[in-house]
């Protein structure tokens, strides 16, 4: 049995973890690093490894995921949550207004509003302060129990803060997805070689629809609250009166709230905050498609009621939305690294949400199928926050007599070879398919490779499509002549271009070099799991399944990816070139008897470092690569993450967003001096 002063620890961890996390993933206002986290959170895994009597279902190391559910168990709501009636129009609006106020005999009415989140309704149940249950709206009266996959949402309190706790309460929200997360998330699929998804709504959906936790626990959701259903209180004094006490009295308890939520004095209110929100829409941090107003008092909304499925007392303002359009001139095939066959929409050029759009997304075969998109159709599009604008329907009546349904290709377009079905995906199945070729070299050189700066796409592209480049291993024997014969590649940008290959054959560390050969299912974070296990390309190629399944991030899937690849003729060959090209970046955990220090724990852990300006006798690179040796990590953009800003020469805007940050700005000296040398 653990001891009092282990029961104590384990309390405090989690308390102290739980608070942490509410400043990160709420307040946005983090008190400690990564690495202090980090730290905690590893001594409670401790304690409860050891002592099996401690679990219990809301500590915070439960939030990583646990085993997947047999199936959605049916879940009745105590309370019905009821759909809102909508308003397309300010006009509907005052003529809800006009309803209200005859309702409960008065005009001056006080309304909260908040913007209306595209996202899955969810309810959250919480008893003695303690989360219990989770489950989707379904029909309002029953939905699904996902209270295995909620539990995963880091923003979600598992257990409420502050002295005054209802003793059950049911909270109303949406679980959704920023569009930086969502952006960022498609990015991690496309390097791994998945099919992206649609919009943040469906991401964050099929997260909390998944009968395995991991999968919610790996996307970045969010859960914000926007009323309650039932509220039982110890006692009496603390009931509340109004939605915005309720709204206040859910962000004290630790729930996140819908961003620029308020409360409106009069209907005109609504409808200026209404129409500032809506020019401002694509400046939000999330996806949302109107305004949700709710009469303020408690006591008026009990007297207005409700109809058969709404609230007479809320309304939803729905904006107008970001939709066009125009005719669908033919559907081009985009073949990627690991041989996905993209379609994109090539449209009549028309003007939309600030931007004249003339391509968009059409995701992939059965999407065409599904809505029977053809040649000369007029179509509806949508650019949905900073994706991708996608083709949404077809306007049947518009169709040309003659239109024939789209056939997808069974080959593929660059090369010919057989295109097969995988899933959702259809992919070429030649392993040497040139426009696999240019993708992998585009991608090998690129941010989620090895970086090169100074080696641009599009002289890739030229040189690939041209045979120049028909590996990555060629990249490190290219020559300064061969460069200068192409007309625009001067003397100066052929110099860089080489002394960029050579920067990343001296100085990158394994993880990227792994992240860069495009591996399917292999991002950056599963990359440096890998480069922290394996000392170099040869161990990595040789470990076994077994070997890489006991890997945090590594699954079966990722497991036989990795073994797929690492067999094939065509890893062989690039390793070989590899090793005699002298670029074989080494990796693998630094070992205790290693000797010369190497037990010594790693000065940086844990630290994020950015780098702004010019260093006065290192390039950035090189700065990033002893960050890296030492346990850091460097980033290129900008966040509360970051632990040092490092200032060089003529730094730029960075140090403005750092001082507004509350950053540690350094100086190259400074610098020099956590690592532990001398300028």
């Amino acid at each position: 049995m653990a001891s009092p002063e282990i029961l104590r620890r384990t309390a405090w961890l989690r308390e102290r973890i739980e608070y942490h996390n509410h400043r990160y993933y709420v307040l946005d206002d983090p008190e400690i690093s990564d690495a202090e986290f980090d730290a905690l959170f590893r001594e409670l895994e401790g304690l409860e490894a050891a002592h099996p009597e401690l679990d219990d279902p809301n500590s915070p190391t439960r939030r990583v995921g646990g085993a997947p559910a047999a199936a959605f168990a049916p879940y009745e709501h105590a309370m019905r949550m009821y759909s809102l009636d909508n308003a397309m129009a300010l006009d509907d609006w005052f003529a809800f207004v006009g309803r209200v106020s005859k309702g409960v005999g008065r005009s001056d009415v006080a309304y909260w509003t908040d913007p209306k989140m595209d996202g899955l309704a969810v309810e959250v149940v919480y008893e003695a302060g303690r989360f219990i249950r989770a489950a989707t709206r379904g029909d309002g009266n029953i939905g699904e129990d996902v209270t295995h996959t909620m539990r995963t949402v880091m923003n979600l309190p598992l257990t409420l803060r502050g002295p005054d706790v209802p003793d059950l309460l049911d909270v109303r929200g949406e679980v959704v997805m920023s569009n930086a997360d969502f952006a960022a998330l498609n990015e991690r699929r496309r390097e791994a070689g998945e099919v992206p998804f649609a919009n943040p709504r469906n991401g964050a959906a099929g997260a909390v629809r998944q009968l395995d936790p991991k999968v919610a626990a790996s996307r970045p959701l969010r859960f914000l609250a926007y009323g309650v259903g039932r509220v039982q209180w110890g006692s009496p004094l603390f009931a509340w009166t109004s939605q915005h006490e309720i709204m206040a009295g859910l962000s004290r308890l630790g729930f996140g709230i819908p961003p620029e939520a308020r409360l409106c004095g009069s209907a005109d209110e609504v409808a200026a905050y209404f129409s500032s929100l809506m020019e401002r829409r694509a400046a939000m941090p999330f996806e949302i498609d109107g305004v949700v107003a709710k009469v303020d008092s408690l006591e008026l909304q009990r007297t207005l009621g409700f109809t058969s499925r709404a609230p007479r007392w809320a309304l939803a303002l729905k904006f107008p939305a970001l939709q066009a359009k125009t005719v669908l001139r033919d559907i081009r095939i985009q073949v990627g690294r690991t041989g996905v066959l993209t379609p994109v929409a090539e449209l009549e050029p028309v003007p939309l949400a600030g931007v004249v759009v003339s391509n968009a997304t059409l995701h992939n075969k059965g999407y065409i199928a599904e809505r029977d998109f053809r040649i000369s159709d007029t179509v509806l599009i949508q650019r949905a926050g900073d994706v991708i604008p996608q083709v949404l329907s077809v306007d049947l009546k518009r169709r040309p007599e003659g239109a024939e349904a789209y056939v997808f290709p069974g080959e593929c377009p660059v090369c010919g070879a057989e295109a097969r079905e995988d899933g959702e995906a259809v992919r070429c199945t030649n392993p040497i398919c040139p426009a696999k070729t240019v993708q992998r070299i585009i991608h090998f050189v690129s941010k989620a490779g090895l970086d090169m700066e100074g080696v641009g796409r599009t002289w890739v592209r030229r040189l690939a499509e041209d045979g120049v480049l028909q590996s990555p291993a060629d990249l490190f024997a290219l020559d300064k002549t061969v460069l200068l014969r192409y007309e625009g590649m001067g003397d100066r940008s052929a110099a860089k271009f080489i002394e960029a290959v050579e920067r990343a054959r001296t100085s990158s560390p394994l993880w990227r070099l792994i992240a860069g050969l495009g591996i399917r299912h292999v991002g950056e974070q599963t990359a440096r799991t890998l480069a922290a296990h394996c000392r170099d390309l040869d161990a990595l190629a040789q470990a076994d399944h077994e070997e890489l399944l006991a890997l945090d991030d590594v699954g079966p899937v990722v497991a036989d990816s990795i073994r797929h690849f690492f067999h094939s003729a065509e890893a062989a060959d690039l390793l070989r070139r590899f090793r005699e090209a002298d670029f074989w970046p080494e990796g693998g955990p630094v070992l205790p008897d290693a000797g010369d220090g190497a037990g010594e724990a790693a000065p940086l852990a844990g630290k994020v470092f950015i780098f702004t300006g010019s260093l006065p006798s290192m390039t950035r690179d090189e700065a990033r690569r002893l960050v890296e040796e030492r346990g850091g990590t460097a980033v290129n953009t900008i966040s509360r993450k970051v632990d040092y800003v490092v200032a060089g020469d003529k730094a730029g805007s960075k140090i403005a967003k750092a001082e507004k940050l509350g950053l540690t700005v350094i100086d190259f000296a400074g610098f020099l001096a956590l690592l532990g040398e001398r300028d």
